[in-house]
């Protein structure tokens, strides 16, 4: 029989999953009510609140999911033996396949990065820092000898790509795949750009330095 620990974790989890679910049909979460939750979750309101203080501690809850999700993903995901091309491939493949497989999640952050409450988007933004963060330190296998404040910067680049892409993923119809392999493209292409131009920046700057 299963632990009352394990009963609370999984009835937890199901009411996060419900809200994707929601939102997979088209609803915005900001419009989610804490009683549409629980029914397609299958419990009752009350229980909602063994586990949640309202909807906003439940959205807070799935960005620290998807946070920690993305983090996983990404550690161990640069390979200094690969070439620039295999590597920039590899990552962005495994990355649109974590979108597709996880679109209502993404549909939350996206939703919730700009029109959620003060709050959520805090939570978003802090979560976004710290993936840039360690995609800053990756990149230390490619770029080794550039500055850690550089590396942020490009860091921050990549960031940026990853949420255009993202939201031009989840806006793609379905069975498109076309579309998709077009957009993936050309992804790449902009990280080769990005790479390729982090390290002519840095090259500049140590001979601006030089000069001075």
């Amino acid at each position: 029989m299963a632990t009352r620990a394990e009963k609370k974790a999984r009835t937890r989890n199901a009411l996060m999953d419900s809200v994707l679910s929601i939102i997979g049909v088209g609803a915005n979460f900001a419009s989610i009510s804490l009683r549409e939750v629980a029914k397609t979750a299958g419990v009752v309101p009350t229980s909602f609140y063994r586990h949640f203080g309202d909807m906003e501690e439940l959205g807070l809850a799935m960005v620290d999911e998807l946070g920690l999700n993305l983090r996983r993903q990404m550690r161990g995901s640069f390979d200094a033996e690969e070439s620039s091309v295999e590597m920039i491939g590899h990552c962005i493949d495994a990355y649109v396949k974590y979108v597709l497989e996880n679109r209502n999640l993404f549909e939350f952050m996206n939703q919730s990065r700009t029109g959620g409450t003060p709050a959520l988007q805090s939570a978003i933004r802090n979560e976004l820092r710290f993936v840039s963060s360690r995609i800053a330190t990756e990149l230390s296998l490619v770029v080794p000898k550039m500055k850690s404040a550089d590396r942020e910067v490009v860091a921050s680049l990549i960031v940026c790509v990853l949420l255009e892409t993202t939201t031009e993923i989840l806006a793609l119809p379905e069975d498109s795949e076309s579309l998709l392999e077009e957009l993936t493209d050309n992804v790449k292409g902009q990280m080769q750009v990005i790479l390729a131009g982090a390290n002519h920046w840095r090259t500049a700057r140590k001979t601006t330095r030089a000069k001075k």
